[in-house]
């Protein structure tokens, strides 16, 4: 007779990040989904002997090194909560290169195709409280809100303080002019994915987590990808996590942890002794840039 299996898995998705809110995500049928596209390299900098205030800030806090948009593995749907630089920069190269589907907020498709010079057939405007079955798995769509930490620093502008119609739109190899800023700062979409074997993928980014996570209530994804505003103390976060249900956690645009030289590390430590205290099940994981994780359900023996 044959012997009993010590353990089987059943693969999940593998997921990796790359920069900001950038992750590429492979289903198990091997089709990739890229939220965000972006990544902007250290090499920009190369040569300049001075630097503008805008470039000291990308150089400190967004400039990264050792990818580049050919090392993608796919990006058959791509996936845009908002089309500042900062998120789509590399949406035109992804989708020239894999011809994918191009998911974004209704309002700002006309000008992401413009810009990005992508044909509008390929384009797949959505908008938030609707269900989209596609043939590799479902997405279901809420509304966002961008974070407001220009209006809490003190630095909020009205229309009418902008030096031009696309201040706040350069940078990150943005062809020029544009409307990504306003249209990025206005129209954000949250959304969540079902993978066809039932797994889920919550992504929210931006402010208004309390209202997010009301749509959530009956959700409750497996993992949740979340904005880790820097105000958030550790506290904060594993209280997000717990409200939204999730078993594992992941955060978004952590990039700006380098603004003040924050430890990630240490604080997705505190997170997880916050939810081990409260007796919680779940974990927050902070990934390392470029590297892919596996994540599985697994049934293995203990001896």
């Amino acid at each position: 007779m044959q012997d009993y299996e010590k353990g089987v898995s059943s693969l999940s998705i593998r997921i990796r990040w790359i920069s900001v809110q950038c992750y590429e995500i492979m289903l198990p049928n091997g089709k990739v989904i890229v939220t965000d596209p972006f990544y902007w390299d250290v090499s920009h900098y190369d040569g300049l002997t001075e630097l503008t205030p805008n470039q000291e800030m990308e150089k400190r806090v967004y400039a990264q090194s050792g990818f580049s948009a050919e090392k993608f593995t796919g990006a058959d749907y791509i996936i845009l909560n908002h089309i500042h630089g900062d998120h789509s920069n590399l949406v035109g190269e992804l989708w020239n290169r894999f011809y994918g589907r191009v998911l974004v907020p209704g309002d700002c498709a006309y000008e992401l195709a413009r810009v990005y010079d992508i044909p509008y057939a390929a384009i797949y405007p959505i908008y938030p409280g609707n269900t989209y079955y596609f043939e590799d798995f479902t997405l279901k769509t809420y509304p966002g809100a961008h974070d407001n930490r220009a209006f809490r620093e003190g630095r909020f502008k009205r229309p009418s303080q902008m030096e031009n119609d696309f201040s706040g739109s350069e940078g990150f190899g943005v062809p020029c002019p544009n409307q990504t800023g306003p249209l990025g700062s206005m129209y954000n979409i949250n959304f969540m994915i079902q993978t066809l074997n039932n797994f889920k993928i919550d992504f929210s980014a931006g402010r208004d987590y309390e209202e997010h996570a009301e749509h959530m209530k009956k959700e409750r994804p497996n993992i949740m990808l979340r904005h880790r505003i820097r105000s958030y103390s550790p506290e904060v976060f594993a209280e997000q996590i717990e409200k939204m249900g999730a078993q594992l956690a992941l955060p978004l645009h952590h990039n700006n942890a380098r603004a003040s030289d924050e430890d990630l590390n240490e604080y997705f430590s505190r997170v997880n002794k916050v939810l081990i205290g409260h007796g919680s099940s779940a974990r927050a994981f902070n990934p390392k840039p470029y590297k892919w994780y596996t994540v599985q359900v697994s049934i293995l023996s203990e001896d």
